[in-house]
């Protein structure tokens, strides 16, 4: 049974998928954090960014309390985002919800999803916050692989100095996990976000609007949580020689950081446009001799990366 304080309550999410161990691991979860929401009775809006093979997409759509957003035309994954929320605005008032609550996760968060974690959230946004930040307590942090956990604190120390450079308040957000809950108020900040189309809209899309938040005065609090980490996903992810998830965390850090205004990956990309711009073209062509080609670009690039 669902308790009263979640029925205003409406989760969105993405997912997404590749045959590889990564995402078969991500995908068990996925199933685990819908079946968490249907014993609660929440509403879920999934928004299918692709790849899902048929049996897999069947077996999401048979879930009566999730409604899916299909990718209907090319769009960034920030604008994937924004879609999945306004369907979830559109139900909350269809079902005559006065105050709703909007909560983003990622859907291998499977633990979030449970009474302990989201009565909570869903607290203080009806308290009067508009954004509420979920954030990992030491039980969490000490789960993550350890280059992961270096790079997350580190940039969330990089990213609440930039709020307090940028709007004179000293917050200690857990911006690198995904989780934030919100309000009608909070929720304007998500869906306007990237309106001149020149923003990466990538991860950023999920982050830099809770700095615009508190540039306008609006309500956001940070909250702690009772949450772990499945361990069939830090199982596949944890292995400390995978090189193409480090370069994934890497890349995470540097671009999310520029997008949020940090000055030095900020000058970093305006340095190494020219480079950046020829790998994609490579990468995009694929001309014979061009994996030797971009190792030398990328080599090239490291002195701007590490100035």
């Amino acid at each position: 049974m669902s308790n009263d304080e979640l029925k205003n309550l409406i989760v969105y999410t993405g997912v997404y998928y590749q045959d590889d161990a990564t995402y078969r691991a991500r995908s068990q979860v996925w199933f685990e954090t819908f079946d968490n929401a249907k014993k609660l009775g929440i509403k879920v809006v999934v928004r299918n960014d692709g790849g899902l093979p048929p049996e897999m997409l069947e077996r999401i759509k048979a879930y009566d309390n999730i409604t899916i957003v299909e990718k209907t035309a090319p769009n960034t994954l920030g604008g994937g985002r924004r879609e999945a929320l306004r369907r979830c605005m559109e139900i909350a008032k269809a079902d005559g919800l006065e105050h709703p609550v909007f909560l983003w996760t990622e859907p291998e968060k499977d633990d979030l999803i449970t009474e302990k974690n989201l009565l909570p959230l869903v607290r203080e946004v009806l308290a009067g916050n508009n954004i509420v930040v979920a954030a990992r307590e030491k039980k969490a942090w000490n789960k993550l692989p350890p280059f992961q956990r270096f790079m997350e604190k580190r940039a969330n120390t990089r990213a609440n100095q930039i709020v307090k450079d940028e709007t004179g308040t000293d917050f200690k957000l857990d911006f690198w996990f995904a989780p934030k809950a919100f309000d009608k108020v909070g929720a304007q900040e998500f869906l306007t976000y990237n309106p001149n189309k020149d923003r990466l809209d990538l991860w950023d899309s999920i982050m830099v609007p809770i700095i615009e938040a508190i540039k306008k005065g609006k309500k956001v609090k940070g909250l702690p949580v009772d949450f772990l980490y499945n361990k069939k996903q830090i199982e596949v992810e944890s292995d400390e020689s995978n090189r193409d998830i480090k370069i994934k965390r890497i890349e995470q850090y540097t671009q999310i950081l520029k997008e949020l205004g940090d000055k030095k990956w900020r000058e970093f990309f305006n340095v190494s446009k020219e480079q950046l711009a020829n790998i994609r073209e490579l990468n995009k062509a694929k001309p014979e001799g061009y994996k030797e080609e971009i190792a030398k670009e990328k080599k090239s690039l490291l002195g701007n990366f590490f100035k």
